[in-house]
């Protein structure tokens, strides 16, 4: 089959900051680093930012939390930048549905083949970020994006008076 064309275009991928750290286990018997793959404590976060182009950035925590197991322990951002085939008509509802899901979902499978490729010659083999359910992840980035700014009393010369965060 020939594929027609997309709406969407990658224009390119960057790499913003990457720290990886193997964690051995504290034992010497054999270790099962693989079965600990799906106990790994995950937080991705993302941003969008569109002017001309669309840059989509994507945050990985990945084994760092509270409970750091045996194996492989990542941080990684990454920048995706992406702009509107001009020569393909896209309705306006389309069009923003694309900005706000699509370039997600393309920036977090980059950063999956980017983890993925760099993990492979690692001393416990690949790690492949696993699937997420995007549309809840957008769905709570959306209600934190939208909450109501709280305010907080802060002390100035003696007086309280109230400040936004």
């Amino acid at each position: 089959m020939k594929p027609i064309a997309s709406p969407l275009n990658i224009i390119d991928f960057a790499i913003m900051d990457f720290e990886y750290k193997f964690i051995p286990p504290q034992s010497t018997i054999e270790y099962d680093f693989k079965r600990d793959f799906n106990e790994y404590e995950l937080d991705i976060d993302f941003s969008i930012h569109t002017d001309e182009v669309i840059h989509v950035f994507v945050k990985a925590e990945i084994n760092r939390g509270k409970k750091i197991l045996p194996g492989y322990s990542i941080f990684a951002e990454i920048a995706c930048v992406f702009e509107f085939n001009k020569e393909i008509i896209i309705p306006t509802e389309a069009k923003a549905s694309i900005e706000g899901f699509s370039t997600i979902y393309i920036a977090l499978n980059s950063l999956r083949g980017f983890i993925n490729q760099v993990t492979a010659t690692g001393p416990i083999g690949r790690y492949i970020l696993p699937s997420v359910d995007l549309n809840d992840l957008i769905k709570r980035k959306q209600e934190i994006v939208t909450k109501p700014v709280e305010t907080k009393k802060k002390v100035k010369n003696g007086k309280r008076t109230k400040v936004k965060k």
